[in-house]
């Protein structure tokens, strides 16, 4: 999977970004850059699925890929897949990801599983009488969730177990099976004790990346089922409780955009935050990636827009540099990155470029 979910990027990077750009995607950096790359081209699945992912472990798999013959690196040390790689890409299951939505979810996946985790040893040793254990979540947050949810059901302890076995048992069978075993084999409760990364490795006979990314798909796949089936699944639907879609917009490019909406000019937000010009710009062009109605009219003309994004369309690049020299240096490259970024929202709601 971590081989395939590599390719992916490289296939739709198309040359034009470096192993870091995909290192930056997949951990979930939050740069303008790489919020931009993940909506330019059409990676916003896969932003932030693997936030532990280590450089040297994703440099040794560039390296593996590049040994099968499955993509290539050229001197300015940009990766490019190749037609071995194409096949290998074409021939991978596509249901064993359709649930990850990275861009959208990844900052409360993590909270949804640490609560699904201990409640379900708690309410699962309290039902088979064990009172002294070592709670699996050392998370001060969701211990108290979890205490609060325990005294609000305790009168309905049996129940509440079982209905989570249910649940949990009911979404695993039509779940691809080797990552429905995984799941299983790590939960605890009851007098079970859930196994380790490395212990799920030695037992599936998996390399640590692939175990981690077989989780997470099954972590995104759990919430995302339970959060919009409240009846079939209300237990786990409890553990979605006010975790909400991520706004990616940061605190500070947040302060920018108020700005904005008063009506102060670039020049003058700089006065008052006291911040570099491209520090603003990089928080203008976020804004305009992240929130649909933003308006760039201050900076550039619809025209304006649709000149630039068609010449991008044209020359299949994202490429600022050669859209630049493409268009002859009429745009800097601030608005190069504002219109591609109001481009993309365009494409997301079907127009076509020379519609934006």
């Amino acid at each position: 999977m971590f081989g395939h979910l590599v390719l992916t990027c490289v296939d739709r990077f198309r040359g034009e970004r470096t192993v870091s750009g995909i290192y930056h995607l997949l951990t979930g950096k939050r740069s303008s850059q790489t919020l931009q790359d993940a909506k330019g081209y059409e990676l916003d699945m896969l932003f932030g699925v693997y936030p532990s992912l280590k450089r040297e472990t994703l440099g040794t798999q560039v390296q593996k890929l590049v040994h099968d013959g499955c993509i290539q690196i050229n001197e300015q040390s940009f990766p490019s897949i190749t037609p071995e790689g194409i096949r290998q890409l074409s021939s991978f299951p596509v249901y064993e990801l359709e649930y990850f939505e990275g861009m959208v979810w990844h900052d409360v996946i993590p909270t949804f599983m640490k609560r699904v985790y201990l409640l379900l040893q708690t309410v699962a040793n309290t039902n088979a009488g064990i009172h002294q254990y070592v709670p699996i979540v050392d998370d001060f947050a969701t211990q108290k969730w979890v205490r609060t949810v325990y005294l609000q059901f305790q009168d309905k302890l049996p129940k509440m177990v079982e209905s989570m076995y249910e649940e949990i048992h009911h979404l695993l069978k039509k779940h691809p099976s080797q990552q429905a075993d995984l799941f299983a084999h790590r939960l605890t409760g009851g007098g079970v004790i859930g196994m380790t990364i490395d212990q799920l490795k030695r037992e599936f006979t998996l390399n640590v990346e692939d175990v981690e990314l077989m989780l997470q798909h099954t972590h995104y796949y759990l919430f995302l089922e339970s959060k919009t089936k409240k009846d079939d699944y209300p237990v786990l639907h409890l553990c979605t409780k006010g975790l909400d879609a991520t706004n990616l917009i940061t605190r500070s490019a947040r302060k920018t955009y108020q700005y904005m909406k008063q009506g102060l000019s670039l020049q003058e937000i700089m006065n008052v935050r006291r911040l570099k010009k491209s520090t603003i710009q990089d928080h203008i062009v976020e804004s305009a990636l992240i929130i649909p109605d933003f308006s760039i009219t201050s900076f550039l003309s619809e025209e304006d827009v649709r000149e630039i994004n068609k010449m991008g369309s044209q020359m299949n690049t994202k490429k600022l540099k050669q859209i630049y020299e493409a268009l002859e240096g009429k745009y800097d490259y601030f608005e190069l990155r504002l219109a591609l970024a109001k481009g993309q929202h365009a494409i997301k709601e079907g127009m076509t470029q020379d519609e934006v």
